[in-house]
Formats: structure tokens, C-alpha cells, sequence
């Protein structure tokens, strides 16, 4: 009876966890801990002020052994149902396969330095590699949905992106090799060469601009000026192309979808 009863609780914790449910939502399970992965990262980039560090440190290591603890238990739950997924196998040989699989380590390695911490306050620095919690976010349905179409719009406009870059690298040459002719003489420590032209040109294509290189002569500034107003083009371009690539992934989505209802 209570062999039984453990089954249906381990079955039920394996849908929540392989997100199994109706119309595949994202289980309650899966929201509970990407909530906490969130807060998680959330206060772990918050906490490397200082200002915040001294005022609220305390309250930020309860909150730190709160998730942790939550996390010990995901990871618990997770290696219980282990042996139910195909990809690890059954039994032990389950829960094996499953602690060295790359997802189990990522866990790990979230948890451990709030342990380390207790230990070892010089091993606080480690904290930096719950981080990579985040990358358990990709576990969820919709996320993995999103990469999907993602995938789809750049593999159905490679060729339009590919003329993009084209696009992009004529300019980076063209406006660099110009401004080499233009201030090469009048500043050879910034613009001596094409490679340190092309730093320049990628600088103002790209509209970052760090302003450590800037013409002086009337030429100069009209072909940096011409180089912004192009560059414009380097980022509408392809969020243009994507764009239309992700409205027709969607749209073949429905479509078959609607052919699989009928």
C-alpha cells in the first residue's frame, strides 16, 4: 500500500518535472523554480554592491539559504524521478547517468557555494557561478519553443542575412580604408593603419562609439558622419529579416498545426 502509494507521488513529481501536463503548459513545478533561478540571479548581481552588501547582507544570506535549500530539494525530486526518463535509464544506473549529466552538475555547482560559503568566507567569490542557473531555464517548454522558432528564422533567411553581413563588412572596409586616406597623416597614432581604421569603423557602425578615436579634418568628419548613417542599416536590417523569419515560422506552426486538428 505504501509502495504503491510512493509510486503514484514519484509518477506525478516526474509530469511536473517533464513538464507532461494538459496542453503541455509549463508545469507548476518548473514556474515555482524558475521564479527562484530569477530572484536567485536577481539578488546574486545585486549583492556585489557594496553600498547594498553592507546595509542588507544579512537579510541577503537567509534569502541565499532559502533558495539554496529550495534547490537541494529540486535536485533531490529530480534524482528521484531520474530512473523514469528514458534518456538516464532505470534504477541506480538512473540516478547515475543522471548526476553526471551536465544539467545535474549545473544544480550542483548553484548550490555548492552557499555551502563553500559556511565553510570558507574567502570561497564567497564563488557565488558568481550561480549564473549559470540560468541556464536551467532552458528546460522550460516555452523556452525551448522560442529557441525553435528562432532556429527556424535563421535558417529559413540565411541567405537574405548572409547579404546583411556582406553588406556590413563593405562598409567596415570601405569607411576604414577612407578614413586611413583622410587622417592618416593627421593622426597616425589613431588612424596609422587600416586595422586600427577598421576599430574605428566598428566602433561608429555599430553606433557604440567609444569616442577614443575621432576625426579631425572636414573629410574626415563627413565620411564618419556618412559610416553612422549607413551603420543604421547594419542593425534594422537583419532585425528586419528576423523579424519577417519569425512571422513565418509562426505561421507554418499554425498551419500544420490546424492540418494535424483536421
Amino acid at each position: 500500500m505504501i509502495v504503491d502509494a510512493m509510486r503514484r507521488i514519484r509518477q506525478r513529481l516526474y509530469r511536473q518535472v517533464v513538464d507532461t501536463g494538459p496542453k503541455q503548459r509549463t508545469s507548476a513545478f518548473n514556474r515555482i523554480i524558475a521564479a527562484a533561478i530569477i530572484i536567485s540571479i536577481f539578488f546574486s548581481i545585486v549583492a556585489t554592491e557594496e553600498a547594498i552588501q553592507a546595509k542588507y547582507g544579512d537579510h541577503l544570506i537567509r534569502l541565499d539559504w532559502i533558495i539554496a535549500i529550495l534547490f537541494c530539494i529540486e535536485y533531490c525530486i529530480r534524482l528521484w524521478v531520474s530512473p523514469l526518463d528514458g534518456r538516464y535509464g532505470k534504477g541506480i544506473r538512473g540516478i547515475v547517468n543522471y548526476v553526471l549529466s551536465p544539467l545535474a552538475m549545473i544544480d550542483v555547482i548553484a548550490i555548492l557555494p552557499t555551502f563553500l560559503g559556511i565553510i570558507s568566507p574567502e570561497l564567497y567569490t564563488l557565488r558568481v557561478f550561480r549564473l549559470v542557473r540560468i541556464g536551467k531555464i532552458g528546460r522550460s517548454r516555452r523556452f525551448k519553443e522560442g529557441l525553435y522558432y528562432f532556429n527556424q528564422a535563421i535558417k529559413s533567411k540565411t541567405q537574405e542575412l548572409q547579404i546583411s553581413a556582406t553588406y556590413t563588412l563593405m562598409l567596415v572596409l570601405l569607411s576604414s580604408t577612407f578614413m586611413y586616406l583622410t587622417e592618416s597623416k593627421v593622426q597616425p597614432e589613431l588612424f596609422g593603419s587600416i586595422p586600427r581604421c577598421i576599430w574605428w569603423a566598428i566602433m561608429t557602425v555599430t553606433t557604440v562609439g567609444y569616442g577614443d578615436a575621432i576625426p579631425v579634418t572636414g573629410l574626415g568628419k563627413v565620411i564618419a558622419s556618412a559610416t553612422a548613417l549607413m551603420g543604421i542599416g547594419v542593425i534594422a536590417i537583419p532585425v528586419g529579416i528576423l523579424a519577417a523569419g519569425f512571422s513565418e515560422s509562426f505561421r507554418k506552426k499554425r498551419i500544420e498545426n490546424e492540418q494535424t486538428v483536421q
